[in-house]
């Protein structure tokens, strides 16, 4: 095994990690009480911060990977990782609906009294695990090992913002965040095992 292909496995071992121990920690619509504090102090920040950062939650998107697949080809003329953003993008966005069944988990407002809600947020649905959160870290993982480590930092701060927007909408509790920051990471990380070469 190659030290490059190592590296990815690692990564693909820490996201799985992330995903099943916040998968066990909300099992039973369980809130534990840091993941209560830190969805208060999130959801209770100024409303006026709310139409400014709506762009920037939208990283997470389901249109996110197929644009960012449109910059990875226009940019390095390579298709596959153009090919692993957009088909690794839209097949997460659907396993995310899956998982959201599987898990059961309601939003915040079917397991909170008090919840701020802005735009896009909302008491309906399922909210393990966020949509946003594997997308966008999905596209940071795979983007990764072909652009700077500047972009890299820049991408990885706009999907943690963006599923800490996702928190301060009321759409999604912290956890549901690191699970599926989890999944995308395993995505990503596998993606990069078949589709990068040393």
């Amino acid at each position: 095994m190659s030290k490059q292909a190592g590296r990815w496995l690692a990564w693909a071992g820490l996201g799985l990690g992330l995903f099943v121990v916040s998968t066990a920690l909300v099992w039973d619509d369980a809130v534990p009480a840091v993941e209560l504090d830190l969805f208060e102090w999130i959801n209770g920040w100024p409303d006026a911060l709310a139409v400014p950062l709506w762009p920037f939650m939208q990283f997470g998107m389901v249109v996110a990977p197929f644009i960012a697949a449109g910059f990875a080809f226009y940019l390095r003329r390579r298709r596959d990782p153009a090919l692993g953003l957009a088909l690794g993008g839209l097949t997460m966005w659907l396993l995310a609906k899956v998982v959201k069944e599987v898990v059961g988990r309601p939003r915040p407002g079917g397991l909170l009294e008090d919840v701020n809600y802005r735009v896009d947020g909302g008491p309906d649905g399922l909210g393990f695990v966020s949509g946003h959160a594997v997308v966008g870290f999905l596209i940071v993982v795979v983007a990764a090992p072909y652009i700077s480590r500047k972009w890299t930092v820049a991408l990885l701060f706009l999907a943690l913002l963006a599923g800490t927007l996702r928190v301060y909408v009321g759409a999604h509790l912290p956890l549901d965040i690191v699970g599926g920051a989890g999944l995308g990471i395993v995505a990503g990380s596998l993606i990069n095992l078949v589709t990068v070469r040393d």
